[in-house]
């Protein structure tokens, strides 16, 4: 709901249309707000668009709003825990935790590898519809991936040790994090990364703000 005043009052994403991947084939044409890929969360975003919509937010709040770091991100959706995901090491319990690759997502490629429970999503889900981490964030892992600020690096050599936005390496890229809908439990992991074009929209790919917050 958010992001779409932001649309009817800018008008800048007004015919956004991103690839999707379902089934037997990627298609494009779909929006931010196509039913058919579930409307909430927000997505088919690039990370151009994000970046307009947080100078937005900004300037019509008042307030410092941005994309996180990659290392923000993976701290709050840690929630303070050192396993693999903020509930535990496997896989069990992801239906409960996050929407991903289950026996739901019939059209998932990669259904051989997916959790063997049932979420009752086939496309995303309405923001917290599954159970917050410690710190009470939800959809920290799954539903759809989310936006950083820092640009691609292989790997941490000579990133920064503050917490902030990596802002050298492969620039035309930059990191996404969390996983998706779609994806496998080796995926949905507080760790797991992957850097994609600036430029390009995907039908899982969205965002989540951070708020700077002064003393």
């Amino acid at each position: 709901a958010e992001f779409g005043r932001f649309v009817d009052e800018t008008e800048y994403l007004a015919e956004l249309q991103c690839w999707a991947h379902v089934g037997s084939g990627a298609r494009f044409g779909w929006g931010w707000d196509t039913p058919d890929i579930g409307q909430y969360p927000m997505k088919c975003v690039s990370w151009k668009d994000a970046r307009v919509y947080v100078e937005w937010l900004s300037r019509e709040t008042g307030e410092e709003y941005r994309l996180p770091s990659e290392s923000e991100w993976e701290y709050a959706a840690r929630a303070g825990t050192t396993t693999a995901r903020p509930w535990g090491e496997g896989e069990s319990g992801q239906c409960r935790h996050a929407n991903g690759a289950t026996a739901d997502v019939e059209w998932c490629s990669l259904m051989e590898e997916a959790a063997s429970c049932r979420d009752g999503h086939m496309h995303t889900a309405p923001v917290g519809s599954f159970a917050a981490n410690d710190w009470g964030l939800h959809d920290m892992l799954g539903n759809v991936w989310e936006w950083t600020q820092d640009c691609w690096n292989e790997d941490y050599e000579e990133a920064p040790s503050d917490g902030s936005a990596w802002l050298a390496g492969n620039c035309d890229k930059r990191v996404l994090r969390g996983g998706s809908l779609n994806d496998t439990p080796s995926i949905l992991r507080a760790a797991y990364r992957f850097g994609y074009t600036t430029g390009e929209r995907y039908f899982n790919h969205g965002l989540r703000v951070a708020r700077t917050l002064t003393p």
